[in-house]
């Protein structure tokens, strides 16, 4: 609506085109915002599940080397240490307090903790399921670094956002048989264009916790299910 008053106000461009003749232009920007959003969403339901692996993997990992520890009656206090400092990085790098690389840097303690496990003795078994549930954590971590560090499809971006532009234009100069439909149509249509384009791009990156001055948006997945799993471990 604003932009329809200064066309007309300031460079005194009124209605040039009719409804059915920016068609086409209507039909172009719902495709590729359709493309975009069932893209981004893909990733989206994905990312839903994410945050409980981590957990499940992290619990299961701590309850494991627990186990083995103990029936050999050695004190797994330190390795329990160990454990929560890694499930701690990982909470904290999932709000963006620490980067990727230190990340990585605190995860690699994991498999130090296996070899000095099986130093204590521990029965093969418990190594094995230890393995298995590090790669597990490591897979996972590294899906979430990916989808949080890659933009889907970033050329759609440039073309949805200019298309998006050029819609709004098309419908501040567009004609109705209503005076009063001449203002609230391209304002609504406007409106839903330019919150599906922000939805877009909101929903590409679901670990943004850290945006915002550490607010993030309200499209970030649910990462309680981490906090969660380190909290007890902590205790």
């Amino acid at each position: 609506m604003v932009l329809r008053v200064i066309l007309r106000e300031v460079f005194n461009i009124g209605e040039v085109a009719t409804f059915a003749e920016i068609g086409s232009v209507i039909t172009g920007v719902t495709l590729i915002l359709g493309f975009m959003l069932g893209g981004v969403l893909a990733d989206y339901k994905e990312s839903e599940k994410l945050p409980a692996v981590v957990a499940v993997a992290l619990t299961s990992f701590y309850t494991t080397c627990s186990s083995g520890l103990a029936l050999k009656e050695i004190d797994a206090r330190p390795f329990r240490q160990r454990i929560s400092e890694v499930g701690i990085a990982i909470n904290s790098w999932c709000i963006g307090r620490i980067s990727d690389e230190e990340l990585w840097k605190r995860h690699s303690d994991l498999a130090l903790l296996i070899v000095d496990v099986e130093k204590s003795g521990v029965a093969t078994h418990y190594l094995s399921r230890l393995m298995v549930l590090n790669g597990e954590l490591t897979g996972v971590l590294n899906r979430i670094a990916v989808i949080r560090n890659t933009s889907f499809v970033q050329s759609g971006y440039v073309l949805m956002s200019f298309l998006v532009l050029v819609l709004q234009v098309s419908l501040a100069v567009v004609s109705f048989p209503s005076t009063i439909m001449s203002w609230i149509a391209p304002s609504v249509l406007s409106l839903a264009y330019a919150y599906l384009l922000l939805l877009v791009k909101d929903l590409d990156n679901p670990f943004g916790h850290g945006t915002n001055d550490g607010q993030g948006s309200g499209a970030d997945v649910d990462i309680s299910p981490i906090a969660s799993a380190v909290q007890n471990m902590i205790q």
